[in-house]
């Protein structure tokens, strides 16, 4: 979507960089160049920038996820007249504004394009996150005094994050986790429940009817996790999802 923002720009009331004018008893100069001034150009970017982040918001960056936008450009922008100038911005790619981001930035005076721009949007969101106190070894129970919530810039988190300590309750930490880090969920996994060789019970459910069979779990699995198991009457090894410690659920399709 392309917003166009108006502004008149008129040399003596936005303060161009304008020549000194000539008096009458001098000769005549060059019309003087007009500027847009670069803390404005700054504002309508950043303006335009928070508006198209709005409108697109996800729920990953929700009311409890701050965020903040600076356009990176330097200097005033010299125009050849002064009058009526348009800005036209737009996107470049249907990428998020996360990071660093490219948009193409047109003015135009009276109706006239006099220069098209890229410029570089920076966007940098933050979060109270859940964040180690102390290093946690592989296969450690992610215990409350390990870590704290903090504010924290996400932007470039690929993995997710945990908003609370309550959600690492019946967790182990699945790699080993730095000291001041982001609890992301690659970090973390169930606490088994069922262990490789453990005797289960192979339930297959549907709307209509309910089989139960004996099994055998040939991995270690956490309450939600898809693990091995093989039918002890057919042998058959398939996959199914741990239930609880003793029940594996088996997809009926």
């Amino acid at each position: 979507m392309i917003r166009r923002i108006i502004i008149v720009v008129c040399i003596a009331v936005l303060a161009f960089a304008i020549a000194s004018i000539a008096s009458a008893e001098t000769a005549p100069e060059p019309a003087p160049m007009a500027a847009i001034p670069e803390d404005l150009m700054r504002s309508i970017i950043s303006t335009w920038t928070r508006e198209q982040i709005e409108a697109a918001q996800s729920e990953d960056f929700d009311g409890r996820t701050r965020y903040e936008v600076s356009a990176r450009w330097q200097g005033d922008i010299l125009l050849k007249t002064a009058g009526q100038v348009e800005f036209e911005i737009k996107r470049l790619s249907s990428r998020p504004f996360r990071g660093p981001t490219v948009v193409r930035l047109e003015l135009y005076v009276d109706g006239n394009l006099d220069r098209s721009l890229a410029v570089t949007v920076d966007c940098r969101y933050y979060r109270d996150v859940v964040v180690t106190t102390r290093a946690v070894r592989r296969g450690s129970p992610l215990e409350s005094d390990a870590f704290v919530i903090e504010e924290r810039d996400i932007t470039s988190l690929k993995h997710g994050w945990f908003d609370a300590l309550e959600d690492l309750a019946d967790a182990q930490a699945g790699r080993p986790i730095g000291i001041g880090e982001i609890v992301s969920h690659r970090h973390v996994e169930p606490i088994p429940v069922v262990h490789r060789g453990d005797d289960i019970i192979m339930a297959v459910m549907t709307d209509n009817m309910s089989l139960l069979a004996a099994g055998e779990a040939l991995q270690d699995g956490g309450v939600g996790e898809r693990i091995r198991v093989r039918n002890l009457d057919s042998k058959k090894v398939i996959y199914g999802r741990v239930v609880d410690a003793s029940t594996i659920r088996i997809s009926s399709r």
